[in-house]
């Protein structure tokens, strides 16, 4: 009897953002012996998906304002899903995904799991008691549900995982901290320095607050009243369903500032960066490992970003750009005059060669599929 290949079940909130970040991982998966299914709100990106021979099943579960609607009913999706597909690994996404997997065991679903801490979004954009309140008792009740022998952490920068308490699983070996969701190194090669005075910086993010963008439209400002040439190009779409999202009339007021552009979201990622002197991604915080950042690293731009988790994770500061303090945009300003006057070209050299050594997409790939591996090698129960 022919043994059946095992089923990643990947739990993701949407299409997109499986396809951006983790959808190399699981054509790998498949290519290394596994099936994969997604759980996820379906929209166009899923269409991506399905060629990649990847099934996809639209989810009861919907990502809006603070609280997501369908969480119950999506957990018993996966339930069935597990079901249905033996071996089974459930890979839950964030905080949306490990929800599901949380109340798909709470209605007896047995699995080996893991859980990828894509960031802590919303509950981490601040300091005030009550969000670090909020971000404990998250990580009490996750870790009271999920966290055991058959579960695997993946964590993208080294405080989330502590943030989340998750001690036991660190000193038995179940936390492990990946370079982020890993860049295609051959799709975003190093590339020269634009010829041209001034400096021109990039923001490529969503278009939600916790992305800084109005923090990095006011820099630049500064900048030019004393006479900086200094601009800025915002890349992103707006999200309607985040309870921090720009409205398409503030993005515009945004680009109506001398200086700034907002190009809506681009395909070309790499052309943009190419045609840029640096990254700026002033985060207000709940971040995993900005995606947007290592390609920048990747393309040899040195970066301007906030110090939270994350970003300061993939920023030497001095060395492959400057780490400023969140929401302080005079700091900003004045990391932005000293990269004019930097060595960028080192910078970006220095920053590329960071992310070959940590965030390549194949290593990181690489490390999942152990993981899965892993956990299939586990002795049952």
């Amino acid at each position: 009897m022919t043994q059946a290949r095992p089923t990643i079940i990947c739990v993701i909130n949407e299409d997109w953002f499986f396809v951006s970040h983790f959808l190399p991982w699981a054509i790998r998966a498949k290519r290394e012996g596994f099936d994969v299914v997604v759980l996820t709100r379906m929209a166009e990106a899923a269409r991506r998906i399905a060629e990649a021979g990847i099934a996809v099943v639209p989810a009861s579960a919907a990502r809006r304002g603070v609280v997501p609607t369908g969480l119950l009913a999506a957990a018993g999706q996966l339930k069935a899903l597990v079901k249905a597909h033996q071996p089974a690994i459930v890979h839950a996404f964030g905080i949306h995904g490990m929800s599901i997997a949380a109340l798909a065991r709470l209605r007896g679903a047995s699995f080996p799991l893991v859980c990828s801490i894509t960031g802590l979004g919303y509950l981490a954009t601040g300091r005030s008691f009550v969000r670090r309140a909020l971000v404990r008792a998250l990580g009490f009740g996750l870790r009271l549900v999920l966290d055991r022998a058959g579960t695997v952490w993946l964590a993208e920068n080294d405080a989330d995982g502590a943030r989340l308490g998750l001690v036991a699983a660190a000193s038995q070996g179940r936390h492990v901290q990946l370079g982020g969701a890993g860049v295609d190194l051959v799709d975003f090669p190093a590339q020269p320095m634009p010829a041209g005075p001034g400096l021109k910086l990039l923001l490529v993010a969503r278009m939600v607050r916790s992305k800084g963008i109005d923090l990095a439209v006011a820099a630049v400002r500064q900048g030019r009243s004393v006479g900086g040439d200094v601009s800025l190009t915002l890349v992103g779409a707006p999200d309607g369903d985040n309870p921090g999202a720009y409205s398409r009339a503030e993005l515009e007021t945004f680009a109506a500032e001398p200086g700034v552009c907002w190009l809506g979201a681009q395909g070309d990622i790499a052309a943009l960066h190419a045609a840029h002197h640096a990254f700026i991604l002033p985060s207000r915080g709940g971040e995993g490992l900005p995606k947007a950042l290592l390609e920048a690293s990747a393309s040899a731009r040195p970066s301007i970003v906030s110090d939270v988790p994350g970003c300061r994770d993939a920023v030497v500061d001095g060395e492959t750009g400057f780490i400023v303090p969140a929401g302080d945009v005079a700091a900003l300003a004045e990391a932005i005059a000293k990269l004019a006057h930097a060595d960028r070209a080192a910078m970006g050299a220095a920053a590329r060669l960071l992310v070959e050594a940590g965030s390549d997409l194949e290593a990181v790939s690489a490390s999942v599929i152990a993981v899965y591996r892993r956990l299939l090698a586990r002795p049952k129960g």
